[in-house]
């Protein structure tokens, strides 16, 4: 098992190249919990990124679309900005408040997203740091302002 997990880290860095450019990446994003993350590649400096959290006892799936620049002189530095949407759905409290609610809790929204991600050229490594702005215009109908983040993901 351990000479396997070698070769796999071994040949996924020899992919990341010159460029520490990944074509996939998945991992966990912290932001006051953990949620799952997977970000593609999808060409011209652009990435597709989703998100999946949790809430109250529910879940919130986010889509993301983004576009990426090097930052600091350098392509292993990126600076990405972005759009998307998020869905959340809770079986049946108010995560807010703790009060049942007869049809359970759902909520739709518009998120942006600004931030800085470094990929490591000696592993297959990407973390990033990032500011997700969120708006929610099916219940709970307001902006969401200090969302921070932070994520690890496992390059390929």
């Amino acid at each position: 098992m351990k000479k396997l997990i070698t070769t796999i880290l071994l040949l996924t860095g020899l992919s990341l190249g010159a460029h520490a450019q990944y074509k996939a990446a998945f991992g966990v994003r912290f932001n006051g919990g953990p949620a799952l993350t997977a970000k593609f590649a999808t060409g011209n400096n652009e990435a597709a990124e989703a998100l999946l959290s949790g809430f109250g006892n529910g879940l919130k799936g986010t889509l993301l679309y983004e576009w990426h620049n090097p930052a600091f002189g350098t392509n292993q530095w990126r600076w990405y900005y972005g759009l998307g949407a998020h869905l959340g759905a809770s079986p049946d409290r108010n995560w807010r408040n703790d009060r049942p609610g007869p049809d359970g809790d759902f909520h739709v929204g518009a998120d942006g997203i600004l931030g800085i991600e470094h990929t490591f050229r000696e592993i297959p490594l990407n973390i990033s740091a990032d500011w997700k702005p969120e708006f929610n215009f099916v219940n709970y109908t307001g902006l969401a302002l200090p969302v921070f983040g932070a994520s690890a993901r496992l390059a390929f």
